[in-house]
């Protein structure tokens, strides 16, 4: 009995494990009231992930209500709100029509989560936005769904404070100063809600940003191993990258340690070894990739076990990534370089053939006058092979020359004849 209760909890861990190494979706509450905000955060190796491709369903169909909802994506990590729809009953977050990496193969199934909508006698928030990108300074909307409340805000980073009294389904607006201080993730606390707040450098109207593919590592791992990986670094900027290093607070061995270059909206592979010690609890650390004073972030979780069947590994390069790629698109690896161009990089497969890891290049002068001796070459060889084969055709047989002969000494002896006559 005891036996088959472990079995079961372990099938259980291994499971959840697996279903968590693709995708995870975490809601701020476990359930909400009609037109109460709605925020989730969604990690997973997305390729392609927007707020169009989420969607509310109520009974198998999309809510027709429109909805005030926004995302962004900050280290790898997808922060969503919406307001929800007047109505409670049973409704499901559904993902659909977003790309994303499992297993180095790219998916588009659609991802689903139950969601509670409920009428509560409690004075739960209608809030908007539901996380807060500043320019300069901003506001917020706030109402109260049920009964009068109190209401007191505070801007962490700052301390700013704003207290109210809110009357039901009147909604006021507070605003916050934003302070002239360095980029930094803090929050809003608005009661129990808790508003994100991103202040992001901006530099010639492009913002500095990394993405990672896959955007997390996790895994079951045993003790005293290493574990090979690969990650696809791509940069979306409009801006060349430099100077891009690499570390962990874990034991990581980088190839390369260091990337000089990343051109604009290009990709360049990293293979790094995970050393996992001898121990028995679970580890957790992460990657960062630090340039020009900005860190990004890959989370590492792994679950130790002793027991070798039970290891699984998202993305190792066991199976390598580098094979991988085949399944992915050359517009997210690098690029396909035209035929006047040579690939100054890696050469990798991808859904479309050959793609560069690298950048394209003109050809240099030397390889196109190579070329062009070698066409002028192949030209001369056939203008050789077909004077040749002419040549060839005229060559005549001794019987055939013999008699070209003969009929010659004819004509001219027949000649001669009728010159003598034509004299006497």
């Amino acid at each position: 009995m005891k036996r088959g209760i472990v079995f079961l909890i372990t099938v259980l861990i291994l499971l959840s494990a697996e279903n968590t190494l693709a995708f995870e979706i975490t809601y701020s509450k476990e359930s909400y009231q009609p037109q109460e905000l709605f925020q989730a955060k969604i990690t997973g190796n997305f390729i392609s992930l927007k707020e169009n491709n989420i969607f509310i369903y109520k009974e198998g169909k999309a809510h027709p209500e429109p909805l005030i909802k926004d995302m962004t994506k900050q280290k790898n990590i997808y922060y969503f709100y919406a307001i929800l729809p007047n109505e409670f009953g049973n409704y499901t977050i559904k993902i659909e029509n977003a790309e994303y990496l499992e297993r180095g193969i790219i998916k588009s199934e659609t991802i689903s989560k139950p969601l509670i909508l409920e009428l509560k006698n409690q004075s739960d928030l209608y809030i908007n936005p539901g996380f807060i990108i500043p320019k300069k300074d901003f506001s917020i909307k706030v109402k109260s769904l049920f009964g009068n409340t109190d209401l007191k805000a505070k801007f962490e980073l700052t301390g700013e404070e704003k207290i109210l009294n809110l009357v039901e389904q009147k909604e006021e607006t507070i605003t916050f100063k934003l302070p002239a201080i360095p980029p930094q993730e803090s929050k809003i606390t608005i009661n129990d809600y808790e508003i994100p707040v991103f202040l992001i450098k901006k530099l010639n109207d492009s913002f500095y940003n990394l993405e990672f593919i896959p955007a997390f590592i996790e895994g079951i791992v045993i003790p005293s191993n290493n574990y090979n990986f690969m990650i696809l670094i791509k940069n979306p900027t409009e801006r060349v990258l430099r100077n891009i290093s690499f570390s962990s607070n874990l034991e990581v061995v980088f190839n390369p340690e260091k990337l000089e270059t990343l051109e604009q909206n290009k990709t360049a592979f990293i293979n790094f070894t995970i050393k996992i010690g001898n121990t028995d609890k679970n580890i957790s650390g992460k990657i960062k990739a630090n340039f020009d004073k900005e860190e990004f972030y890959i989370p590492i979780n792994f679950i130790i076990t002793k027991n070798e069947s039970e290891v699984n590994i998202a993305d190792s390069t066991n199976a390598n990534l580098a094979n991988k790629s085949t399944s992915l698109s050359c517009a997210q690896l690098g690029s396909i370089c035209p035929e006047e161009q040579i690939c100054n990089g890696n050469l990798v497969n991808s859904i479309e053939g050959n793609c560069c890891i690298g950048t394209c290049e003109e050809k240099s002068s030397s390889t196109k006058i190579a070329g062009i001796i070698l066409i002028v070459l192949l030209i001369l060889i056939i203008i050789y092979i077909i004077i040749k084969i002419r040549r060839n055709r005229n060559l005549k047989s001794p019987e055939e020359i013999l008699e070209e002969k003969n009929t010659r000494y004819k004509k001219r002896m027949s000649n001669e004849v009728r010159g003598k006559l034509d004299n006497i």
